[in-house]
């Protein structure tokens, strides 16, 4: 049976636990199977709070370690599960909302009649009422109960009981019970629990790619790996790519992986693919680091998939082994050159920012704040940033907790495009996004909703194709209310994007929104970008991002991974291939095209009725800070971490190009869902793609 059948709602969870300091084991029999017993210790979302947990490694499995359901669900959301023994193999799980599941480790399989909720936090099935949503709110709802089941059989992956629980390997109940802001992962023998996806000091990433990590898994496995440690590996990888992968289109066999699996697709494909699996299934470390690293000439779909390779670019006798080893892989079929790929990108990106340097110079009057500068010539605007960001935290506090308003990317949007707008002269404001990276898609939103009015984003699920809408509301003022006040505001302002190859992710969907609604664009096509993105960790702690199930695309449902072409392509190519933008940022140049593009519509857009737009004023800061304090744009701006957020979702609170989702710094229940302001749909990450996947699952059924 395919997984795609049975995991739609996975896709966008991602938890990941740790251990810790063992403890002296004992031997025991339960099950047919003996097992050592031992400690780990669990870091409840900070490395301060921590606590001890049982761990047991069954003879089988000795390099493996496996928790009680219990354990990991309590230390996951701070709730208990009730789990009832009805001695055939068989437990009956109820979650603290009240469903029920069943769990039968006879045939390792998991099902419920109501799958989103068996598997969701709490929190967020309770989200309509809770406080959840900052400036832009959700009002998708949930479709009727559907029951599924998991089939873990068919990946080698053997669950566990005893008398009054359920024991799962770690890395597994990771993968399967995850939320955006309930990750957990284990990294050499460390249970971690995270509120970040992307935080640069405690997130899956920010520890799986540590120097302390890289130590410690060169030393682990300098002398091989354990066999039962390969095999489970590499079964959890593929039931985790089966489970989450969104196929966004672009690598030679993604047909073949979405009618059947990612071992059938590596096992079938062609020699270089067979060569991986080989790789992937080594006990030598630096054949499997190289196998690991191979993977990205065929998953490279712009950042959102992409394979870590904290190994190969080690500069050490161990990182020099996994280079040579790699290296030696030649003569390999429809591989692609992913590197040159991110080399033009980021070329097109400090070509477009050194021209909006230039510009800049030229204008009447230029503003630099912390997120963004805003420059006007003329009867043109300019409002440039790098990342779609926000200050999720203090936008939680501020409407839900009297504090004040953030001054992050929203405010200043807020701030820029109202000025502009009360501006008589300013006719024209132009979103550059030229050295945009991607990120939040709720701060998209929340734009797009400001001078668009747009209160819809289409999505696609899985390998499927047919479209869903997903609706929101936004607060346009900031006054902490969805109203008709949001309704009456309209700017009287035409509007234009511009855009590079380097535009990614959300930079590629806000210009594929505006093309939507008319709005000109200018510059060359965009980077790609479609689908949300998660990181994960493998049992043996590499990490990875994968491109999941939820999938944006055009009003018609045509994907955008390709990118977008603008109105208006004028990017020269000189004699030498380097790249001109100088018409593109070019104040003159815009004004004009301004004007041509606007008389020849058969329609004024929506954004053309005058309606005053002023009703919450904020502060603008106008101190120079760090948005152009960086004149180059390199590779440390890293491809594996140009991500849309998996949860459509507000992110961190720092201005890093490659951060996507925010850091909560809250690691209760109750408001665990601080940092999701601006969620396209309530349930982020596995339970909407459950939802949006299960109907091609029921047309999947003859696939095996």
């Amino acid at each position: 049976m395919n997984i795609k059948k049975t995991i739609t709602g996975i896709s966008a969870l991602s938890l990941l636990i740790s251990s810790g300091a063992f403890t002296a084991m004992k031997a025991f029999a339960a099950d047919a199977a003996e097992y050592r017993t031992g400690k780990i210790t669990a870091h409840l979302y900070s490395e301060e709070e921590l606590k001890d947990i049982e761990c047991r490694y069954y003879n089988d499995m000795p390099n493996v370690p496996y928790i009680k359901l219990s354990d990991y669900y309590s230390c996951w959301i701070s709730q208990e599960l009730q789990i009832t023994n009805k001695n055939n193999g068989t437990y009956e799980v109820t979650v603290p909302i009240g469903v029920t599941g069943t769990i039968d480790v006879n045939k390792d399989t998991v099902s419920s009649d109501d799958f989103v909720k068996f598997i969701c936090p709490q929190y967020v099935i309770d989200s309509n009422t809770s406080n959840f949503y900052t400036y832009v709110k959700s009002i998708t709802e949930l479709d009727e109960k559907e029951s599924e089941t998991i089939d873990f059989a068919d990946y080698n992956i053997d669950l566990r009981g005893d008398d009054n629980d359920i024991w799962w390997p770690v890395s597994t109940l990771c993968d399967f019970y995850e939320f955006n802001y309930n990750q957990g992962a284990l990294i050499d023998d460390v249970l971690y629990f995270f509120n970040s996806i992307t935080d640069k000091k405690y997130s899956r990433e920010a520890i799986g790619t540590s120097e302390a990590h890289k130590e410690v898994f060169t030393e682990k496995y300098k002398n091989g790996r354990p066999k039962d440690l390969v095999e489970y590996n590499y079964n959890e990888l593929c039931f985790n790519f089966d489970a989450c992968y969104g196929f966004p289109g672009r690598f030679k066999y993604n047909d073949l992986l979405a009618e059947t699996n990612f071992d059938t697709m590596l096992s079938t494909a062609s020699d270089s693919t067979k060569k991986i699996k080989e790789l992937l299934l080594s006990e030598d470390v630096y054949d499997y680091c190289a196998g690991y690293e191979l993977l990205n000439n065929y998953f490279w779909d712009g950042g959102h998939t992409f394979f870590y390779n904290t190994m190969i670019g080690l500069d050490t006798d161990y990182g020099n082994k996994v280079s040579e080893k790699f290296a030696s892989l030649t003569g390999l079929e429809d591989a692609m050159n992913y590197r040159a790929i991110m080399d033009n990108a980021y070329y097109s990106a400090n070509s477009a920012y050194t021209a909006l340097t230039k510009m800049c110079e030229t204008a009447d009057t230029y503003e630099e704040f912390n997120y963004s500068i805003y420059a006007v010539k003329g009867d043109t605007a300019v409002f440039s940033f790098m990342v779609f960001s926000d200050e999720s935290d203090k936008w939680m506090s501020y409407y839900y907790e009297n504090g004040e308003m953030p001054q992050d990317l929203i405010s200043e949007f807020y701030n820029c495009i109202t000025k502009a707008n009360e501006d008589p002269a300013i006719k024209n404001f132009v979103i550059d996004l030229g050295a945009n990276i991607g990120g939040s898609t709720g701060v998209l939103e929340y734009m797009m909703g400001l001078i668009n009015d747009l209160d819809n984003i289409t999505i696609i699920s899985g390998s499927g194709d047919e479209s869903a809408t997903a609706q929101y509301l936004v607060d346009k003022n900031l006054d902490k209310s969805f109203d008709e006040k949001d309704k009456a505001l309209k700017l009287d302002l035409n509007f234009a994007i511009i855009t590079s190859n380097y535009s990614f992710s959300c930079a590629n969907l806000m210009p594929a929104l505006a093309k939507d609604a008319g709005i000109m664009l200018v510059g060359e096509k965009s980077g790609g970008g479609t689908c949300a993105t998660n990181r994960y960790v493998t049992p043996d702690g590499l990490v990875y991002s994968l491109s999941i199930g939820q999938k944006f695309v055009n009003k018609d449902g045509d994907t955008i991974d390709n990118g977008i072409q603008p109105d208006y392509d004028i990017v020269k190519i000189n004699d030498d291939g380097t790249k001109d933008y100088s018409e593109v940022y070019n104040f003159s140049k815009l004004s004009s095209l301004f004007s041509d593009f606007y008389s020849n519509k058969a329609e004024t857009t929506s954004s053309s009725t005058t309606t005053s737009a002023t009703t919450t004023t904020t502060s603008a800061t106008t101190t120079t800070t760090t948005f152009l304090s960086s004149t180059t744009i390199n590779e440390t701006t890293t491809a594996s971490s140009t991500s849309s957020s998996a949860a459509s979702t507000s992110s961190s609170t720092t201005q890093n190009a490659d951060g996507t989702l925010p850091n909560t710094g809250n690691n209760s229940v109750g408001t665990a869902a601080a940092a999701a302001c601006a969620a396209v749909v309530t349930f982020a990450g596995g339970a909407l793609i459950f939802i949006s996947r299960r109907n091609r699952n029921k047309e999947d059924e003859s696939i095996s």
